[in-house]
């Protein structure tokens, strides 16, 4: 599985509950369509450093970096020191 399999599973079952992950395209603006809030942003990064060891504590995040699945696996892949 790849990390963008990875990161549409995750936030369909965390945040999308009615949308199937192959059903949510990767280019998705999590942001404006209401499916990433601040909260479930927040959540998205805790998930990211459990599961990836991303030290999202220690790093400027931009916005943009989350804002599709895409863009999300792409942050993953850069910053990630230890796939889980």
């Amino acid at each position: 599985m790849t990390t963008l399999d990875d990161v549409k599973k995750y936030i369909t079952e965390r945040f999308a509950p009615d949308t199937e992950p192959q059903g949510l395209p990767d280019d998705v603006d999590l942001n404006a369509t209401g499916i990433l809030t601040s909260v479930s942003t927040v959540q998205l990064l805790e998930w990211c450093g459990r599961t990836y060891r991303v030290p999202v504590n220690s790093m400027s995040i931009d916005p943009a970096q989350l804002s599709t699945p895409q863009r999300i696996a792409h942050f993953i892949d850069t910053h990630r020191t230890k796939q889980a």
